[in-house]
């Protein structure tokens, strides 16, 4: 019974550590070591070419890539000279993503 006990103890704390450290991440973000701070990897556009292919621009620190997502994974088709990019690197950095509310408010005013 005691070792029961400890078990049951054990996996309660195990869940209550995992729901704390979800929470810290969720809150501020994975920060792995020698990652990117917010802002410094940011996708400027997406273009669907495919039911699950899509390419996508995406600034990085101070240099514009062009990737191909597809299932397989992702590709780095170029990278911008820095004339192409300018334009991309003058635009602001969005801070934060859209909300649910405010995509599904957008979404229904285009069908209208």
């Amino acid at each position: 019974m005691p070792e029961l006990l400890a078990m049951l103890a054990g996996v309660i704390a195990i869940l209550v550590l995992a729901y704390f450290a979800t929470r810290l991440i969720g809150t501020y973000g994975a920060a792995i070591p020698g990652s990117a701070r917010m802002g410094e990897i940011c996708v400027l556009r997406q273009i669907p070419v495919g039911r699950a292919e899509r390419i996508v621009l995406v600034r990085v620190h101070q240099k514009c890539l062009l990737l191909g997502v597809a299932q397989g994974g992702v590709n780095v088709l170029c990278e911008l000279s820095e004339e192409d990019s300018a334009k991309w690197l003058e635009a602001p950095v969005p801070t934060e993503g859209m909300d649910f509310l405010s995509a599904l408010r957008k979404s229904v005013e285009k069908k209208k």
